[in-house]
């Protein structure tokens, strides 16, 4: 049974959580805003990574079977964060050597501001909820 589960879900949701690290680290004068958003999304990533190599062996039971999927269904929340910061990457590394012009980076950092910011502790809330629900599935599935 696959419930529609690929190997590369885990690879795609990986490639993901890396590429939305990599923009909230670069960020220049307002890293530590982002710190422990990175810290969930690294944590999310050792998850993800562990439960690839646990999978890739076989005779996988149904709660292995089950993980991999579960663990997938975080690709829909983390893909529109990253629509929300994509536009941003440049003005967020402001300070990190983007070549950007501060000025040019002000009416960006408001909008930034109105429409990204707030979402950043419900998507850390999120994070801390999927993660500890994958720790203790691959927990119980290994014992």
């Amino acid at each position: 049974m696959s419930f529609g589960w690929s190997a590369g879900d885990i690879v795609a949701a990986t490639n993901l959580v890396n590429r939305i690290i990599k923009s909230v680290g670069n960020i220049g004068g307002a890293r530590e805003h982002f710190q422990e958003l990175e810290t969930e999304l690294l944590s999310l990533s050792r998850a993800l990574h562990e439960i690839s190599v646990l999978t890739s062996e076989p005779g996988q039971i149904p709660e292995i079977v089950a993980l991999k999927f579960v663990a997938c269904l975080c690709e829909d929340i983390l893909k529109r964060f990253y629509e929300k910061i994509k536009p941003f990457d440049a003005t967020l590394q402001i300070g990190a050597g983007s070549g950007m012009r501060k000025g040019k980076a002000v009416p960006k950092m408001v909008r930034w501001e109105l429409l990204v910011k707030k979402d950043i502790p419900e998507l850390r809330s999120y994070l801390v909820a999927h993660v500890g629900s994958l720790t203790l599935r691959l927990n119980t599935a290994l014992l």
